[in-house]
C-alpha cells in the first residue's frame, strides 16, 4: 500500500502532466522510436552565459524517465510538425530529465 506521501505526489505528477505535457515522438540516434508526453518550455531565460550579463533565451525539454531513461544529446523529440534536438543535459534528478533543446 502506497503512504500518503505517495498517493499526494502521484496526483501532483498526474496533475502537472495533464496541464503542461503534450504528447510527442522520441526518436534516438539509431532511429528508433516512441511515443512519449514532455514539457516545451519556449524562450527560457539564462544569465551568465556566453561571458556576458546579457542574458540569452534558449528552449528546454522536459522528459520524464519513465518514458526514456537516458535521453541522449543529437536524439529528437517531434511536437506536432516541429522536430527539436536534444542539446545538452541541465539536469537529471532521477526522475525526470531537462534538456536544452533546438528546432531543426
Amino acid at each position: 500500500m502506497a503512504s500518503k506521501f505517495d498517493s499526494v505526489a502521484d496526483r501532483l505528477e498526474s496533475a502537472i502532466d495533464e496541464q503542461f505535457a503534450v504528447d510527442a515522438v522520441y526518436t534516438d540516434a539509431q532511429g528508433a522510436s516512441s511515443e512519449i508526453r514532455c514539457i516545451l518550455d519556449r524562450a527560457v531565460e539564462q544569465r551568465q552565459v556566453y561571458e556576458t550579463n546579457m542574458p540569452a533565451f534558449r528552449d528546454q525539454i522536459e522528459i520524464r524517465k519513465s518514458y526514456v531513461d537516458r535521453p541522449r544529446r543529437g536524439d529528437k523529440v517531434t511536437i506536432g510538425q516541429t522536430e527539436w534536438i536534444l542539446d545538452g543535459l541541465i539536469t537529471d534528478d532521477g526522475q525526470v530529465t531537462r534538456h536544452y533543446a533546438n528546432a531543426s
